[in-house]
């Protein structure tokens, strides 16, 4: 017996398939590579506001735990005290002895009603909240406290201008 081979071969692809088959493999690592460079864009625009959110909250806890312990509170133009807050001649915000600086903070704005000190951080992105808050001057000696050097009630108007905090001795 004769055996009868097919001249019709089925076994690859055509041209044709091989181009559609191209075509969409192309869209979509197009698409993969788009949403893998968006997500690190936002990724690292995320981190920026991260450092800067960051930046603020430090300032406000500082804020916060040295006014706890306050015994006096005065404005100077120099730092001085145990601790002090207010903005440096090239407008950075230094905390503390000129330990910490913060380059996020445009304003701090302070109003003192009897043993209560209330508070706003202002950032210098106005994308960013203005972190606000109060705090009981527990240990605060001097109620009659003369807010009224802070212009506007700001520590930024006139630079240098510091709020300087002193403790109670142990």
């Amino acid at each position: 017996m004769k055996m009868q081979f097919s001249k019709h071969y089925n076994n690859g692809f055509t041209l044709v398939e091989l181009l559609v088959s191209l075509l969409i493999s192309g869209v979509l690592i197009f698409t993969v590579i788009t949403v893998f460079l968006m997500s690190q864009k936002l990724y690292i625009q995320g981190e920026g506001v991260s450092y800067k959110q960051k930046s603020i909250t430090n300032v406000e806890t500082e804020l916060q735990n040295s006014l706890s312990k306050a015994i006096e509170i005065r404005v100077a133009q120099t730092t001085g005290g145990d601790y002090s807050i207010g903005f440096n001649e090239t407008g950075d915000c230094n905390i503390g002895p000129g330990e910490y600086v913060s380059d996020q903070v445009k304003d701090i704005q302070l109003e003192i009603v009897g043993d209560t000190m209330s508070y706003k951080l202002i950032p210098k992105n106005n994308t960013m909240s203005t972190l606000s808050g109060g705090i009981v001057l527990n240990n605060f000696d001097n109620p009659d406290f003369e807010h009224d050097e802070f212009v506007n009630g700001s520590l930024n108007e006139n630079l240098p201008k510091y709020l300087v905090v002193t403790f109670a001795t142990p």
